[in-house]
């Protein structure tokens, strides 16, 4: 983990990262991004790469990679890692040393501090999963997203909703568990708008085209796209600043 400083949050600013946290708050030292970006108040444990036009407002995000023009809302949960839940007990007390950051004015502390908890040979409490969130998703305030699920571009997550599998592209999911609500788009076309990519291109290239209308945007892209170059800003490590 790194530590933000004031001059650091202003030249992360300068290159097209946005970031409310405090100095002295801390963010993963392999942390990635594509500018202009914001990660605004999020909470960053691990890994987070996150694409240009995308943010989210505040949550918790472990070994995450978000795409371009997603938006997310307040308390999002996404990649939680999960306890073991075929063992005796679920505490990480017995695959985690000193789990808690205390001194040694209680009884037993000497104990606490020198426990060491080992593993046969081979045996994971849980496996590390990366979170796949695709480009122009939605999601909503509260959302909880399990460890290793996949987002499908164009996709709507309703607030509140526990996401326990992979959502499809453009499908609309709520509810405990999410399940599919609808379409964002007629289904006739979501292969259509996967093969145009638009997100490959910055607002102001497209800006010539309805995206209020997605029935009539489909033409004007597929005819748009291919005299376009995309935007390609290139991805910039949390490293390169300090």
């Amino acid at each position: 983990m790194a530590k933000l400083s004031d001059e650091l949050i202003s030249r992360l600013a300068a290159a097209g990262l946005e970031c409310f946290l405090a100095a002295g708050s801390d963010i993963p030292d392999d942390l990635s991004f594509e500018a202009p970006c914001s990660i605004k108040w999020m909470h960053l444990q691990h890994k987070l790469s996150i694409g240009a036009f995308s943010y989210a407002v505040r949550g918790f995000y472990f070994n995450v990679a978000i795409g371009r023009y997603t938006s997310i809302g307040e308390d999002v949960q996404a990649g939680r890692g999960d306890h073991p839940t075929s063992w005796v007990s679920t505490s990480p007390a017995f695959y985690l040393s000193e789990i808690f950051n205390v001194g040694n004015e209680f009884v037993g502390s000497a104990a606490f501090h020198n426990f060491h908890p080992t593993l046969p040979p081979g045996v994971e409490p849980t496996k590390m999963k990366l979170t796949r969130i695709g480009h122009d998703v939605y999601i909503g305030h509260g959302a909880f997203i399990r460890p290793g699920v996949k987002i499908g571009h164009g996709a709507i997550v309703g607030a509140h909703s526990v996401v326990v599998k992979d959502v499809p592209p453009y499908a609309i999911v709520a509810g405990n568990p999410a399940v599919i609500k609808k379409y964002k788009i007629p289904e006739n076309l979501i292969q259509r708008y996967l093969a145009v990519a638009w997100w490959r291109f910055a607002p102001w290239q497209i800006q010539s085209i309805n995206m209020t209308n997605p029935v009539e945007a489909l033409p004007a892209l597929e005819q748009l796209a291919p005299t376009l170059t995309p935007y390609e800003p290139g991805f910039r490590n949390i490293t390169d600043f300090l």
